[in-house]
């Protein structure tokens, strides 16, 4: 290999290592790195297809087109698996996209970095890094400008810097200025070797001295780097500290799920979520995802632990309370975020079709694993048993917090600190005025419940708050006191948050829950279908004896059980959410209302193996863990999908000019002139791979002598330009001969070309759209 080949090749891995390196910066955006083998394969494809389009001889603009279009198919088929059979976009796709933006700028507006990356997060860092890839490759080797290629990434990386973490700054500040200087030093070796300075029995030793006194350089600078950074004044961490590396995995940190609930609500309400199989359609529930159990000021969040779910899963009701058993079997579908949906209380997980999930101690929630959450996002079936309770005020105590522990209470009635003098809630302190209104609200109670039920009732009293979406996505302390006094309207996840910081304001234990309600029946399926604008949010009241507790403040909501708690019909959207308002009733609803006979079964009618009874291979863990699910090899099969999607573009161009040239041929078959003037084009075409093109003012004749004084050979040109000015200019005995003979002029003329081309320059040729226009 020459001199130039292998330095623009290392250029060229130099080039890509750099895009790599921002890539992997990104993380300090994100809580989870699940997206970043889907940025990484978009960065490969865009920098294969650069080096490819450039090394075959396309121009800029072709490129540009090309990439443009691969991104499309690729981005299609690796993001979007929904629609990926389709291979392009659809509008379908479309459809998704704006609802993944919508979510991607919501969480922009309301969270702070780290968030969960969402999909409208890895869309735009996927096209973001696909174009930094293309720019590079086009400034590194079109421009030959070496600021003009590290510009792309290093505004990206900065981006990610100012707005990530802060985690880990040496390595990716050290991964980066690695790049930045292998880049640097590679653009000299190439340059170099392109220049030619050395004599040529010297070149090769003096390409070798520059590399290794580049190479030594560079490691010195790392080498000081990592020993005398972590002394630097404010340096941070060590880049390399072996203390830390057997610390087990880092906490898991997701984004809080009342943003989602807009975007569900309102950009994906008609998008089926996940479903629901039930044995009967009077089982039926508040899908409950998880719980948010502290409040800062700022926003809701939840603090908890994790255990693996082995069948059986420990209860925090009380054993007094009734319940009934409902065994659900879910199929998610466009379900984000890694809380699953289920009936509250989860009793066992049946199966899980080899997906690995946890059982989240503190707000018993059913959690994918962080192995799993790739294969889970592409949707799976699980199967578990719940046992439901059924409250009533007469089985809760007076004072919910009696006999509980101290440090439980100061956890779940924990506020911001009051206000002091001069500040106000926008300080994210807890303002006096909330507080008095709470008391207010409350003031004739004579026991806890009471006090809830008062607070409930408050917001659903329609002379004083109303349901809208149409109202700012916040959910912090100044939000709070505008929805309470300015606004007066809202959707869920305002009430459910006001009642709960007001309810701790009172002294009682409280939290805010999320998930779905129960959905619309569907006959013909005998499930329940959830849709995004299902999604809601309701707070939960702790009870000690008791349990949590739920209570439902939003206007036209109402749990499925538990009436006589909340007072309200069951109700969700287009079922009783009229009535709940004291509006006129709805119309007929197509979901079943269960009947009121029956539905419980208090807990001391069951017999004390309950669990024992049932089937032990249900709960077997090589059972749940074990066995391999069935989109294993779901990325394999995006990736292929790509990749066959981006040589199906690329093979766009040649079969395009092919069919053109095959009905121009059928239309002239018998037409003498015409396949003399299709024999002159084809010769053309051949001779442009040689650098040969005619003039417009040029004749048959002149462009034959023209071409016949060039250095190289190129056929019998004269006989095909006296064939074709016969039989344009004349009107000869035989001119089915003269075609034949021009026919045969052009084939010899494209042999001839074509033996002296290199394949690259036949297949830029190929796939060059602009020669379609020339057939």
């Amino acid at each position: 290999m020459s001199s130039s080949r292998w330095t623009e090749t290392l250029n060229e891995l130099a080039v890509v290592a750099l895009t790599v390196a921002v890539a992997l910066g990104l993380e300090r955006l994100f809580t989870t790195d699940s997206y970043e083998p889907d940025l990484l394969i978009l960065v490969g494809g865009s920098h294969l297809i650069a080096i490819v389009c450039r090394r075959t001889g396309l121009g800029f603009a072709v490129s540009v087109v090309v990439s443009g279009a691969a991104l499309l198919v690729v981005g299609n088929v690796l993001l979007f698996p929904e629609t990926a059979g389709q291979i392009f976009p659809s509008r379908e796709t479309l459809d998704l996209l704006r609802n993944d933006l919508s979510l991607a700028q919501t969480t922009f507006s309301a969270e702070v970095a780290p968030v969960d990356p969402v999909r409208g997060f890895v869309v735009i860092a996927g096209a973001a890094l696909w174009w930094t890839a293309a720019l590079a490759d086009w400034a590194a080797f079109r421009l030959r400008s070496l600021v003009e290629t590290i510009a792309p990434a290093s505004t990206i990386f900065v981006f990610s810097t100012l707005l990530g973490d802060g985690s880990q700054p040496l390595l990716h500040g050290g991964l980066y200025a690695a790049s930045v200087a292998a880049l640097i030093l590679t653009t000299r070796l190439a340059r170099r070797a392109r220049d030619e300075i050395w004599v040529a029995s010297g070149s090769t030793a003096g390409l070798s001295a520059t590399l290794r006194s580049g190479v030594i350089a560079a490691t010195l600078a790392i080498t000081i780097g990592i020993v005398t950074g972590p002394e630097v004044p404010d340096a941070g961490d060590q880049l390399l500290d072996p203390s830390e590396w057997d610390n087990g995995p880092e906490p898991r940190r997701v984004l809080s799920p009342l943003v989602e609930i807009n975007a569900n609500l309102v950009e994906q309400s008609q998008f089926e979520m996940f479903s629901v199989k039930v044995s009967d359609p009077s089982d039926r529930s508040y899908w409950r995802q998880m719980a948010l159990t502290s409040f800062d000021g700022r926003s809701w969040s939840r603090s908890s632990n994790f255990d693996d779910v082995r069948g059986p899963v420990g209860s925090d009701i009380d054993e007094t309370i009734p319940r009934r058993t409902i065994r659900q079997e879910i199929t998610t579908r466009s379900l984000g975020g890694i809380y699953l949906p289920a009936a509250y209380e989860v009793a066992a997980l049946v199966d899980s079709e080899g997906i690995g999930l946890e059982y989240e101690i503190e707000t018993g929630a059913l959690v994918v694993t962080r192995e799993s959450e790739e294969d889970a996002a592409r949707g799976f079936t699980y199967i578990l048993e719940s046992r439901v309770p059924d409250y009533s005020p007469a089985l809760l105590p007076i004072d919910a917090t009696a006999g509980l522990d101290e440090q439980f209470i100061a956890e779940y009635t924990a506020l911001p600190p009051s206000c002091s003098s001069g500040q106000t809630s926008a300080d994210r302190c807890w303002p006096d005025t909330i507080a008095s209104y709470a008391d207010e609200i409350t003031a004739g109670a004579t026991s806890d419940y009471e006090r809830a039920r008062l607070l409930q009732d408050h917001f659903l009293d329609p002379a004083k708050f109303e349901y809208d979406l149409n109202v700012a996505q916040r959910h912090d302390v100044n939000s709070i006191e505008d929805f309470l006094f300015v606004v007066e309207a809202g959707y869920c996840e305002q009430f459910a948050s006001t009642f709960a910081s007001m309810a701790r304001s009172v002294g009682l234990p409280a939290r805010v829950a999320v998930g779905f309600t129960w959905g619309e029946w569907n006959d013909a399926r005998q499930e329940y279908v959830v849709r995004g604008e299902h999604a809601h949010a309701w707070p939960e009241v702790y009870f000690a004896g008791a349990g949590w507790v739920v209570f439902d403040p939003t206007p036209g909501r109402a749990p499925a059980g538990d009436s006589d708690i909340t007072g309200q019909s069951p109700a969700q959207l287009f079922e009783n959410d009229e009535v709940n308002r004291g509006g006129a009733a709805p119309p007929p609803s197509t979901v079943p209302i269960a009947p009121d006979d029956n539905s419980f079964i208090p807990d001391q009618q069951l017999p004390d193996d309950f669990l024992d009874g049932l089937d032990p291979a249900d709960f077997d863990p090589e059972a749940v863990t074990d066995e391999p699910g069935p989109n294993r090899s779901g990325r394999f099969i995006r990736f292929a999908l790509a990749l066959l999607g981006a040589l199906g573009i690329f093979s766009v161009v040649p079969i395009l000019r092919a069919v053109i040239r095959r009905r121009r041929f059928s239309r002239i078959a018998h037409d003498p002139l015409g396949r003399s003037e299709f024999a002159w084009d084809e010769a053309a075409a051949a001779l442009r791979l040689v650098g040969i093109e005619p003039e417009p003012s040029e004749t048959a004749y002149e462009f034959a002598e023209r071409t016949l004084s060039a250095p190289r050979p190129v056929g019998p040109i004269d006989d095909l330009a006296e064939s074709v000015t016969i039989l344009r200019y004349s009107t000869p005995a035989d001119p089915g001969s003269h075609a034949q003979r021009a026919e045969a002029a052009a084939s010899a003329i494209g042999t001839v070309c074509r033996d002296q081309v290199q394949w690259k320059r036949k297949v830029g040729d190929a796939l060059d759209p602009r020669t379609i226009l020339q057939h």
